[in-house]
């Protein structure tokens, strides 16, 4: 089966008119800030998976690619943190509060679990 042609991507990157530009740096800083209700939907949402979907975000979510990921989700970092270890040291109020919210979070090694 044939896959349809992949839509024309140029100007996707809005370099030239990225709004993004004209907005204070609070707000841009704001913007950037990883979000409580993003981090608890991430971690239901990573609760619901089965331990094969898990494993496969383990291989396909290299460290390069969860570099890029966590630029669009900075949510992922405390997550990513909070699987790997990182919230034995100093647990983000973030990751905490989404792991109240969904008790049943992921496994201790699960997806995101290798990137740290």
């Amino acid at each position: 089966m044939a896959r349809e042609p992949m839509p024309n991507m140029a100007g996707a990157n809005m370099s030239v008119d990225n709004p993004m530009r004209n907005l204070p740096p609070e707000a841009m800083k704001n913007l950037l800030k990883p979000d409580e209700e993003i981090a608890a939907m991430l971690v239901a949402r990573l609760s619901a998976m089965s331990e094969q979907e898990l494993r496969m975000l383990d291989t396909v979510i290299t460290p390069e690619v969860a570099k890029v990921l966590m630029k669009l989700l900075p949510e992922l970092q405390e997550l990513i943190e909070a699987v790997g270890g990182g919230a034995a040291q100093q647990a983000p109020q973030a990751a905490q509060q989404a792991q109240q919210a969904a008790p049943q979070a992921a496994p201790p090694m699960g997806a995101l679990g290798g990137m740290t």
